[in-house]
């Protein structure tokens, strides 16, 4: 008790009294000597710890001066770097636990320099920062690069002359003037701060921030479904493609961003459905209709790449488990990407499809680690096969005359969309280390059948769930003085129909309109007390062919610079869109001209499937499947059809199988 009361005087928490709970030391590999002087010192600690014997009796019993003894038990209650208490770890001989400190420099001739760095440093706190700024990128000034020890010593040195540092002062009166020292304090820096960007890079950085440290602060989800997570990735590729310029000549030119979005289940690794855009940057778009991929159930390709099959076991879950199709998922995991966090984006995945969305802390991709890999896993596996691959990274000697193999072989939009239906259908059905062996496909089909059912879209929201159809409130503009009928504004174009024009009383009235970003051509308004005012059609050029919200905007900002002329003399906006992306020298034009003929493409089916159905009801017979698209767009006017002809050239003719040996470019995907 006399010594409790000793060390409550001095503030030593009583916890800390607990024996069993000090860190312990591993003496086995020491020899006899040390671990009998060890064990000696540990004895005498627990025994005055205890309160089991007087000091005089405990160093008759162990051997140690008394003096020592209160020693070693102050050693003991110390703390180290990480603030934890030492223990018996202040027991082990030869250790040291307060560092040196030296009170004067060394002088002329000295022999013994322990500790004189550290001094030098606290003498001159300008040394500390110049090695500090220059060791860690942490200066002021623009550069944030950190620099090697050869180049600090330089400015080392004239630090220490401008300090007023003599010859035959530390540390210039040294034969190295402090090197090794310099060496030694850098490295101990860099160790210490190894989270630092600028020491080790970015990645480093954001492993360091981001993992090793903590607990894992979400939960583990096992129902299909719970959790999805989308990104997008440049697909390490060069891909040819063939158009029409203005003066008639067929063009080859070589396509180098290529943009693969896709959407993964992470309970069960299954990819759920996925979109390939050419365009130089993936937009909002783009995600929406990669969302509305992953939950429409997926149509099979047909496939005009000879040996190129769905595998036998399935392809994707809504194909092959009738239990996923229009199954919605709980949580969205995605990252900060501007085009992810658009408003429409979060506001479709909130509101119309009922889920949670994650973009998670920014830069850090080990948060969507499993699709990180899967990408990495088609790349490895898949495309880095193809002979106009641009491999890993620059150094990478696959790359080596990728654009010109990209010419030669001629793999285009349509070849890479079959491949890349294949690899992600295979992928579906081989084993993952991630499912224990089990294969995405058979883990989602084990867990729906074990009574893990995801939450399916009710079918009388399938038709409205129109991921790509968005509001916006307008003002009804118009002038009853100047003549000018009823009209509403919207990106730079006036809509109106028949009633809107003839209702004068609507003018500064407020209307909601609805538009389809994939045409917008088109609106459909509804009045302040929720009644239909039916669709509004844009007017003038803007009518002439099917355009998207980003083509209209892009074409907006041509209109409002030096391109201005070019687009104003032309009848078609659109149309003059396709002629300037076509002789337009910027690489990425080409990106966005492929963009707008499979976008022209697209649109020119859904138009063949309208006409088929309407065609169906009046007449009460199939349409013939062998109507062309072709016809639909000719039935717009002349200059659409020379849009079309830009893309009859890239199109690849179903009835036609290619050469042999696309499967040599691939192996077995292997996780």
């Amino acid at each position: 008790m006399r010594r409790k009361s000793k060390f409550e005087k001095l503030g030593i928490d009583p916890e800390l009294l607990n024996l069993a709970e000090w860190p312990i030391v591993d003496t086995t590999g020491w020899d006899e000597a040390d671990c009998d002087k060890y064990q000696a010192r540990k004895t005498a600690v627990e025994m005055y710890l205890r309160d089991s014997a007087t000091v005089r009796e405990i160093s008759e019993a162990t051997g140690i001066d008394k003096k020592e003894i209160s020693r070693y038990v102050d050693r003991c209650f110390l703390v180290d770097v990480n603030n934890q208490i030492l223990g018996f770890r202040a027991l082990n001989p030869g250790l040291h636990v307060k560092i040196y400190e030296r009170n004067d420099l060394p002088k002329a001739n000295a022999a013994n320099f322990a500790g004189a760095f550290d001094l030098l440093l606290l003498t001159f706190p300008e040394l500390r920062k110049l090695i500090h700024d220059k060791a860690l990128g942490t200066g002021n000034g623009a550069s944030k690069a950190t620099h090697s020890v050869k180049y600090i010593l330089k400015q080392f040195d004239t630090k220490c002359k401008e300090l007023g540092i003599k010859p035959n002062q530390y540390p210039r009166n040294t034969a190295d003037k402090g090197r090794r020292s310099l060496e030694r304090y850098v490295k101990d820096l860099k160790e210490r701060h190894f989270g630092n960007e600028h020491v080790f890079g970015e990645i480093a950085a954001m492993m360091a921030k981001t993992v090793g440290r903590g607990e894992k602060n979400y939960a583990t989800n096992f129902r299909p479904f719970s959790k999805v997570i989308f990104d997008a990735h440049k697909i390490d590729l060069m891909l040819t493609i063939r158009y029409t310029d203005p003066n008639g000549n067929v063009v080859k030119k070589v396509l180098k961003r290529i943009w693969l979005l896709a959407i993964i289940d992470a309970p069960t690794n299954s990819v759920l459905g996925h979109l390939l855009c050419v365009k130089p940057e993936y937009s909002q778009m783009d995600v929406l209709q990669c969302i509305q991929n992953a939950i429409h159930p997926h149509e099979p390709m047909k496939f005009t790449i000879k040996g190129l099959q769905y595998p036998s076991e399935g392809s994707f879950p809504s194909i092959s488990i009738p239990e996923t199709q229009w199954a919605v998922w709980r949580e969205f995991w995605m990252d900060n990407a501007k085009a992810n966090l658009a408003k429409n984006v979060v506001d479709k995945l909130t509101k119309t499809v009922g889920c949670f969305v994650n973009a998670g802390p920014v830069a850090s991709p080990l948060r969507r680690g499993l699709i990180e890999r899967f990408f990495r896993t088609l790349e490895v596996n898949g495309y880095h096969l193809l002979p106009s691959t641009t491999g890993s990274n620059p150094n990478d000697p696959k790359r080596k005359k990728a654009e010109l193999k990209a010419l030669q072989q001629e793999i285009n939009i349509e070849h890479l969309e079959e491949l890349t239906e294949a690899m992600l259908a295979q992928y579906n059905c081989e084993p993952h280390s991630g499912n224990s062996g089990l294969s995405p496909l058979k883990a989602m089909r084990d867990k729906i059948e074990g009574g893990f059912l995801p939450r399916i879209l009710p079918e009388y929201r399938r038709k409205e769930l129109g991921l790509l159809i968005v509001s916006q409130t307008v003002t009804v503009q118009g002038n009853l003085e100047k003549g000018r009928r009823p009209y509403i504004n919207y990106e730079g174009a006036q809509y109106r129909n028949d009633v809107l024009s003839q209702s004068a009383g609507l003018i500064r009235q407020k209307l909601t309109i609805y538009i389809n970003l994939m045409d917008i051509r088109f609106l459909r308004a509804f009045l302040p007390n929720g009644n239909e005012l039916g669709t509004l059609r844009v007017v003038g050029k803007w009518s002439k062919a099917p355009h998207s919200l980003e083509t209209r905007k892009l074409i907006n900002n041509f209109i409002r610079s030096e391109k201005r002329d070019f687009f104003l003399k032309s009848d078609d906006y659109v149309h003059a869109l396709s002629e300037y992306l076509a002789s337009s020298k910027n690489k990425g034009d080409k990106n966005r001209l492929v963009h707008e003929i499979r976008y022209q493409q697209s649109q020119a089916l859904v138009e063949q499937e309208k006409f088929s159905e309407e065609y169906t009801d009046e007449n009460e017979e199939v349409v013939d499947t062998e109507y062309c698209v072709d016809e639909v767009i000719a039935e717009r006017d002349p200059i659409n059809t020379i849009i079309f002809e830009h893309t009859v050239i890239v199109q690849v003719n179903n009835n036609e199988t290619l050469e042999d040996g696309w499967e040599d470019f691939f192996k077995p995907i292997s996780f």
